[in-house]
């Protein structure tokens, strides 16, 4: 039988066949299947391609045939059974690495992801083999393309989560039960996905899995595991959840049974992985303390990784003890933003700098065609490779390394200014707060002095601006950032860098001349602290240039709720400084002490203060908000304008929103879901983005509680006038 006449044979299965005809037909298909794939599909990549290009088109009948216990659904079972066989996920990986054409597996995950229905995940083992191969080809075709959130299969998220919750320790159902594990594995990479599977609740279960008293599954359920929460730590929504179930306790009581229950070679792989979640998970001041007392596991971390990117540069794959080189240079990208770690992990590894270096030049070279599929991993070794450099190039004792070696200046000279030729239009596997290519190779021709900016005092008195205030802040705190820069703009000039931006239509990583001038012709640099400031390389470089270049006056503030001490670099340059703290007085207060600074600085003019409002005024005129108030505030918010057709427009009254406020506040999940409901039927179909929803949600609350607290102060000030009449 040839290829043709087997995909002949597969489209012409019908559930209007009679029972014989179904049934020869099959067993043909059987037998072809078995001659054709010994080894896997692998064996004959076109026939290979050619079932999975047709396979969808027959699934409804495989789903009706296995409905009943008969000779159907018996010799429908075996031909699944063997397909399952054949698509291993090393063979379709391969298979589809070969195809070369996202466009062609973008098809083939679309045909896909539609067929698997909630009952193929029950107590009837009879739909086992059709649900994991389709899982398979679904997931594995996944990793090659762009899959937007509206495009999971939220279904399936939520079915295969209480299936596994159900069997994960029943040995008859193992095989399912991986197929459903590895594809959260594989999910959990795509950052974008990170909020909707965080929805949905995997965290808490994976963390529940792992502090289970009882005897541990099988190795491969074990591992499966600790493989989605290390690719959820990778993101920071999945760190902060993870942490708020102390996930590192978790692994920390999962140790000594896993230790027993499994063989040593098997252990030694789940304690590295265990050892990467708990590098990516601990906080970046936790590291500075526990690693100057001598954090044994934290050495044994760094040993580890370095040993996987020294041994797994060696390897053709890229791949060492099982781990891609790309899973050791995110996690050394973290805790680079620890000085004291840096500093040491390039102290004890003499070679690691220049193994690094030659690593990036390899990459960076033009790739031929033949090796065009691998470009999904490409974007990733550049993206991490550059922010590591750019990590190691705040210190000075790396200079002489970076500009002795021509051919890595060469690398990033051209990644600063050329770097669209290093972009692909592929989602990004690697973590959404690494910054991008040409912004970190600019960060660090920067920090080498490779960049040179024209300094204001070189210009002409007509090219000069005028004096202001320069706001540098994470994009992390843009909400509060674009409250304070609202309010304060009544009373002074500000440069903030999203007005630049929407003035000049372009993009940030274009931006660092401007920021640049920015803080040359500031008389004052406002930085709103926080953990991700700290955290952040460009931030830094910012307020490196603006305090040790410039000299500058620097004044910083903290949002709101916000606990973070300053620590490291940003402690060390803001030490001493007088600061405003807008967690600790009401916002209008706090922003007065803040003008009060800048007023008191005798270089910088500025206007008389205009009247505040009395809180009774702000109350009034919250009370009197209209339809185009409310209108006003959810695009000064920038909530989407599919949920202000949804929900705005329902309301006429300040008051009433608020009270939607109060009773979304006490019933949350209630209330997403029939939003979510009611968004699909309104806008025909669309998915709700789980990221609109919470800008949403959180300027709603904002609103509540800004509302509640001017209402206390009115009842307070309200309270002391009646005593004083008295």
């Amino acid at each position: 039988m040839t290829t043709n006449e087997f995909v002949n044979d597969l489209k012409s299965l019908s559930l209007t066949q009679s029972e014989n005809d179904y049934i020869q037909t099959m067993e043909r298909l059987l037998i072809h299947l078995k001659d054709a794939t010994p080894n896997g599909l692998l064996e004959d990549k076109p026939f290979g391609l050619s079932l999975i290009d047709n396979l969808y088109r027959v699934i409804p009948v495989f789903d009706k045939k296995l409905s009943s216990q008969n000779a159907e659904s018996h010799v429908t079972n075996a031909f699944l059974e063997t397909l399952y066989n054949a698509c291993r996920v090393t063979c379709i990986t391969d298979l589809f690495l070969a195809l070369k054409n996202s466009s062609h597996l973008e098809v083939i995950f679309q045909n896909y992801v539609s067929l698997l229905k909630e009952e193929y995940f029950s107590a009837d083992k009879q739909y086992d083999y059709l649900a994991s191969c389709l899982i398979n080809i679904m997931v594995i075709s996944s990793v090659f393309i762009y899959i937007p959130e509206d495009q999971l299969p939220s279904d399936y998220i939520s079915h295969s989560l209480a299936f596994t919750k159900k069997y994960w320790q029943i040995p008859e159902r193992e095989q399912l039960i991986n197929q459903i594990l590895m594809s959260m594995k594989i999910f959990c990479k795509k950052p974008k996905l990170v909020p909707t599977i965080v929805y949905h609740e995997w965290p808490q279960a994976c963390v529940q899995w792992l502090t289970f008293p009882g005897r541990r599954p099988s190795y491969n359920i074990d591992i499966h595991i600790c493989y989605i929460v290390q690719k959820l730590a990778r993101c920071t929504i999945g760190v902060n959840v993870l942490n708020q179930l102390n996930c590192i306790k978790a692994l920390g009581d999962s140790k000594d049974r896993m230790k027993k229950d499994h063989s040593a070679d098997e252990y030694s792989t789940i304690d590295f992985i265990q050892s990467i979640i708990y590098a990516l998970l601990v906080e970046a001041d936790e590291i500075k303390e526990n690693y100057l007392l001598a954090d044994e596991l934290m050495c044994h971390i760094l040993e580890q990784l370095v040993s996987l990117i020294f041994n797994a540069i060696k390897s053709d794959l890229l791949t060492h003890r099982g781990f891609h080189i790309t899973e050791a240079l995110v996690v050394l990208s973290k805790l680079f933003v620890n000085d004291d770690i840096l500093k040491k992990c390039l102290k004890d590894s003499n070679e690691l700098f220049d193994c690094l270096s030659q690593f990036l030049i390899r990459f960076a070279m033009p790739i031929s065609e033949s090796t065009m599929s691998f470009q999904w991993m490409r974007d990733e070794i550049l993206t991490t490779l550059t922010n590591l450099f750019w990590s190691i190039s705040f210190h000075q004792f790396s200079h002489e390394k970076f500009q002795s070696n021509s051919n890595l200046m060469d690398v990033l000279s051209n990644f600063a200014n050329s770097s669209s030729l290093y972009v692909t239009t592929r989602e990004p596997s690697f973590p959404l707060d690494l910054c991008s290519l040409k912004k970190a190779a600019e960060g660090i021709l920067w920090n080498l002095k490779f960049l040179h900016l024209p300094s204001s005092t070189d210009k002409s008195c007509q090219e000069q601006q005028e004096s202001s205030i320069m706001i540098s802040y994470s994009h992390s705190d843009s909400k509060f950032c674009h409250e304070l820069v609202e309010h304060l703009s009544q009373h002074v000039s500000i440069w903030v860098d999203y007005k630049q931006i929407h003035s000049h239509a372009i993009h940030s990583d274009d931006l660092w001349e401007d920021i640049a001038g920015a803080m040359e012709k500031a008389i004052m640099i406002v930085l709103i602290v926080s953990k991700d400031y700290y955290e952040s390389k460009s931030c830094r470089q910012e307020l490196s240039y603006a305090s040790d270049t410039l000299k500058k006056r620097l004044l910083p503030i903290y949002a709101p709720n916000q606990q973070y001490r300053a620590n490291g670099w940003l402690g060390i340059r803001i030490a001493g400084q007088k600061y405003v703290h807008f967690g600790r007085k009401p916002f209008v207060d706090a922003a007065n002490d803040l003008l009060s600074i800048v007023h008191s600085d005798k270089k910088l003019v500025l206007p008389v203060k205009p009247i505040q409002k009395t809180v009774e005024q702000q109350e009034n005129s919250f009370q009197n908000w209209t339809s185009k108030d409310i209108q006003k505030w959810f695009d000064d918010n920038r909530i989407h304008r599919d949920l202000f057709t949804l929900i705005g427009e329902q309301f006429s009254t300040g008051t009433a929103l608020l009270i939607y406020a109060r009773h979304l506040k006490q019933f949350y999940r209630q209330e997403y879901v029939q939003i979510a409901s009611n968004y699909s039927s309104k806008f025909d179909g669309k998915h709700l983005q789980t990221v609109d929803f919470i800008i949403f949600v959180d300027a709603l609350w904002r609103l509540y509680e800004e509302q509640k607290s001017s209402m206390i102060n009115y009842e307070s000030t309200k309270s002391r006038e009646k005593e004083k009449s008295i």
